[in-house]
């Protein structure tokens, strides 16, 4: 049964559309959205359809080569590429079009909860049938991605790249006291605390649940999930244990860190500077060592309690609902996600990490001197797709945490869980 927009959905998109006529930097390989009604990727005439992006930097001019190799094979298919300077331009654009019914035939949206929106206001396509009259196969990608897509069982858009997370450390360091990387709950507090001095921490978070949800999750309890947070288990006693960890090393031990503690911008930067010997955060760090290439950075997953986690951040190729072409639409997400496009994508910055096995296997092989990749292609199974999040409950969850963490003594667990409820 068809769903409608809500009220607030329509109030929402209406504003968003006022907003974008002068928020969004836009460019276009043509003018206009012209479509020609009826016809497929098969017919003598060319179909013109849209796809929308958020682009910086050499981003346009690189994804303007994949659409000149798009078009060397898809001569019925023509594409007008629209970039956005930013993620506030880029959402409130495509909100707006939405809103006015003019949304571009393909755009990015992120996993989980933006996803569960789009789909329930009917502004994107279920892609089931479509994928499979089509013959599209989807095999290949990591399930745990695709998940991050799925509403009520159905399919809403094809994973484009992710992040993931890890535990970064500078292996001088540890090879100095003759330790080893942690591997459980236990081995991280004892090497954060062999490796904390007067001049650096042991190990370094920034204390959000984007970050520190995977250690809740290593416990065995299952906090989060496609419907949102799982009220039920917030007080229960692995979560209180996940918690205690944080509070023990930040406080008891002061072996742990954040970055606002020690006047860095982020978690990057206090790792870079050596500031902390280990840091859990986002497979992005590892790009510091473009201006610190002496660095010698190991990486391993997420030291358990009981299981292991980690934690998913994806966006995917969703159709517009209004698309009057989506067998085209696909064909041009089909081919974004090819292996082949995904490797080159990935090498001249177009995405993060490929989201299929094959694409990751491929890659690992062209970069069999890169410790990373191995390491994101093991964690990425078992991982949490960051969306399923509620937005307000992580700026909710976040504010609680720096409370415990920040002012000892003021708030206790008991306080930040029930406030939590």
């Amino acid at each position: 049964m068809k769903r409608k927009l809500s009220l607030f959905m329509i109030l929402l998109l209406s504003l968003m559309v006022l907003a974008m006529g002068c928020s969004a930097d836009e460019t276009s390989s043509d003018e206009g959205n012209e479509s020609t009604n009826g016809e497929t990727t098969q017919d003598a005439e060319p179909v013109s359809i849209q796809l929308a992006i958020e682009a910086t930097g050499s981003i346009p001019e690189e994804l303007q080569k994949q659409m000149d190799r798009f078009n060397e094979v898809n001569e019925n298919i023509e594409v007008e590429v629209r970039t956005f300077s930013g993620g506030d331009s880029y959402n409130q654009a495509i909100m707006g079009q939405v809103a006015g019914g003019v949304a571009p035939d393909v755009f990015l949206i992120d996993g989980g909860h933006r996803i569960q929106m789009f789909s329930e206001s009917d502004a994107i396509l279920s892609l089931d049938d479509i994928v499979e009259s089509e013959g599209v196969d989807l095999a290949t990608f990591e399930e745990s991605i695709l998940n991050a897509f799925v509403v009520e069982d159905e399919l809403f858009a094809i994973p484009k790249d992710y992040n993931t997370t890890a535990l970064f450390y500078h292996k001088d360091l540890l090879e100095e006291k003759g330790l080893t990387a942690p591997e459980t709950w236990d081995d991280l507090k004892e090497v954060a605390s062999e490796l904390t001095t007067e001049d650096q921490y042991g190990f370094g978070i920034t204390p959000q649940i984007n970050y520190f949800l995977p250690f809740v999750e290593s416990t065995g309890l299952e906090l989060v999930g496609p419907e949102g947070i799982m009220n039920e288990n917030l007080k229960a006693d692995e979560h209180v244990q996940s918690l205690e960890l944080l509070e023990t090393m930040f406080i008891e031990d002061e072996s742990a860190t954040s970055p606002q503690m020690v006047g860095a911008g982020w978690d990057g930067e206090m790792f870079a500077n050596q500031q902390v010997a280990m840091v859990y955060g986002g497979s992005w760090i590892p790009g510091v060592l473009n201006d610190n290439p002496d660095l010698e950075v190991g990486v391993t997953p997420l030291p358990v309690s009981n299981t292991e986690a980690s934690m998913l951040y994806t966006a995917g190729w969703a159709i517009s609902s209004e698309s009057k072409h989506p067998e085209a639409a696909l064909e041009l997400i089909e081919f974004l996600t090819s292996d082949e496009e995904l490797v080159k994508g990935h090498d001249a910055g177009l995405i993060g990490l490929p989201p299929t096995t094959t694409a990751m296997e491929k890659l690992i092989d062209e970069k069999d001197d890169d410790p990373f990749l191995t390491v994101y292609s093991e964690v990425v199974e078992y991982g949490t797709p960051f969306g399923w999040i509620d937005p307000r409950f992580v700026d909710d969850y976040n504010q609680k945490l720096e409370e415990l963490l920040y002012k000892p003594g003021e708030r206790t667990i008991t306080d930040i869980l029930s406030d939590l409820e």
